[in-house]
């Protein structure tokens, strides 16, 4: 049976809202299958929302493989959220 890792990837401040972030990461592996969210930092009495727009692989023209993560603030307060990870495979 495959095992399944998680731990964090990112984290980012100060996101304003309706403004984006774009992470990514180099050398990934084919066959690795991947899930991300996005998880707001927020004290009590405050409501915060992180949204994850989209996660795509890019392939370079040299081979090597990237993530792309792409994270909205759909609140009304500025965001400071932890993006995790959970992972599959090679």
């Amino acid at each position: 049976m495959a095992t399944v890792t998680t731990g964090l990837w990112a984290v980012g401040v100060g996101l304003v809202p309706g403004a984006e972030h774009w992470w990514f990461q180099d050398g990934q592996t084919y066959g690795q299958v991947r899930w991300f969210i996005a998880h707001p930092l927020a004290l009590a009495g405050v409501e915060r929302r992180a949204e994850i727009v989209e996660v795509f692989e890019l392939v370079k023209a040299d081979g090597t493989r990237q993530v792309n993560v792409h994270v909205r603030n759909i609140g009304n307060t500025p965001l400071t959220y932890a993006i995790w990870v959970a992972q599959v495979g090679p």
